[in-house]
Protein backbone atom coordinates (compact mmCIF):
# COMPACT_ATOMS: atom_id res chain seq x y z
CA UNK A 1 0.00 0.00 0.00
CA UNK A 2 1.74 3.53 -0.94
CA UNK A 3 0.73 6.86 1.17
CA UNK A 4 -2.12 8.07 0.73
CA UNK A 5 -4.01 4.78 -0.51
CA UNK A 6 -7.53 4.63 1.14
CA UNK A 7 -9.31 1.25 1.42
CA UNK A 8 -12.74 2.25 1.92
CA UNK A 9 -14.56 -0.97 3.15
CA UNK A 10 -11.98 -0.69 6.01
CA UNK A 11 -13.93 2.55 6.78
CA UNK A 12 -17.08 0.54 7.19
CA UNK A 13 -18.59 -0.38 10.71
CA UNK A 14 -20.10 -3.49 10.82
CA UNK A 15 -22.39 -4.97 13.43
CA UNK A 16 -21.34 -5.94 16.61
CA UNK A 17 -19.57 -9.66 16.18
CA UNK A 18 -21.17 -10.77 19.60
CA UNK A 19 -24.46 -10.42 17.83
CA UNK A 20 -23.64 -11.90 15.03
CA UNK A 21 -24.42 -15.57 13.91
CA UNK A 22 -21.53 -18.31 13.36
CA UNK A 23 -22.15 -17.93 9.28
CA UNK A 24 -22.10 -14.08 9.76
CA UNK A 25 -18.84 -13.98 12.32
CA UNK A 26 -16.73 -16.65 10.04
CA UNK A 27 -17.34 -14.32 6.58
CA UNK A 28 -19.26 -16.88 4.47
CA UNK A 29 -22.50 -14.52 5.07
CA UNK A 30 -22.68 -11.04 4.59
CA UNK A 31 -22.48 -9.14 8.30
CA UNK A 32 -25.81 -6.93 7.55
CA UNK A 33 -27.83 -9.10 5.25
CA UNK A 34 -26.80 -12.60 5.34
CA UNK A 35 -26.80 -13.43 2.12
CA UNK A 36 -23.49 -15.40 0.17
CA UNK A 37 -20.81 -12.79 0.77
CA UNK A 38 -18.40 -11.86 -1.80
CA UNK A 39 -16.76 -9.10 -0.64
CA UNK A 40 -13.54 -8.61 2.20
CA UNK A 41 -14.17 -5.78 4.89
CA UNK A 42 -10.65 -6.53 6.65
CA UNK A 43 -9.99 -8.00 9.46
CA UNK A 44 -11.42 -6.84 12.99
CA UNK A 45 -10.88 -7.33 16.71
CA UNK A 46 -13.88 -7.57 19.10
CA UNK A 47 -14.62 -9.19 22.43
CA UNK A 48 -16.82 -11.94 22.03
CA UNK A 49 -17.99 -14.08 25.25
CA UNK A 50 -15.54 -12.14 27.47
CA UNK A 51 -12.36 -13.45 24.60
CA UNK A 52 -10.68 -10.70 22.38
CA UNK A 53 -11.96 -12.34 18.44
CA UNK A 54 -10.17 -11.42 15.88
CA UNK A 55 -12.39 -12.03 12.60
CA UNK A 56 -12.90 -11.37 8.71
CA UNK A 57 -16.01 -9.69 8.12
CA UNK A 58 -17.66 -9.82 4.15
CA UNK A 59 -20.45 -8.34 2.82
CA UNK A 60 -22.57 -8.76 -0.14
CA UNK A 61 -22.39 -6.10 -3.00
CA UNK A 62 -25.20 -4.57 -2.41
CA UNK A 63 -24.27 -3.93 0.96
CA UNK A 64 -21.73 -2.98 0.33
CA UNK A 65 -22.72 0.07 -1.71
CA UNK A 66 -25.37 0.88 0.31
CA UNK A 67 -23.19 0.93 3.23
CA UNK A 68 -20.40 2.80 1.39
CA UNK A 69 -23.32 5.31 0.34
CA UNK A 70 -24.07 5.74 4.13
CA UNK A 71 -20.76 6.74 5.79
CA UNK A 72 -20.32 8.85 2.63
CA UNK A 73 -22.88 10.76 3.29
CA UNK A 74 -22.13 11.19 7.31
CA UNK A 75 -18.71 11.77 6.25
CA UNK A 76 -18.90 14.70 4.19
CA UNK A 77 -21.17 16.47 6.60
CA UNK A 78 -18.32 16.36 9.96
CA UNK A 79 -14.87 16.21 8.49
CA UNK A 80 -13.21 19.34 8.23
CA UNK A 81 -11.83 19.18 4.93
CA UNK A 82 -15.54 17.77 3.26
CA UNK A 83 -17.15 20.08 4.53
CA UNK A 84 -15.46 23.06 2.66
CA UNK A 85 -15.52 21.16 -0.82
CA UNK A 86 -12.28 19.73 -0.47
CA UNK A 87 -12.79 16.05 -0.17
CA UNK A 88 -10.02 13.87 1.91
CA UNK A 89 -9.13 10.70 0.63
CA UNK A 90 -11.39 9.18 2.88
CA UNK A 91 -14.19 10.77 1.25
CA UNK A 92 -13.19 10.02 -2.23
CA UNK A 93 -12.94 6.34 -1.46
CA UNK A 94 -15.96 5.89 -0.25
CA UNK A 95 -17.61 7.76 -3.25
CA UNK A 96 -15.98 5.35 -5.51
CA UNK A 97 -17.30 2.20 -3.80
CA UNK A 98 -21.06 3.60 -2.90
CA UNK A 99 -21.80 5.57 -6.62
CA UNK A 100 -19.71 3.26 -8.59
CA UNK A 101 -19.14 4.88 -12.65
Amino acid sequence: MHPGFVRAPELLPTPKAADLPAERLSGKRCVWCGRAATDDLSARVSVVKGELLRWEPRSCLPCLRREAKRVYNIHITVCARCTHRDYCLDSKALYELGFPQ
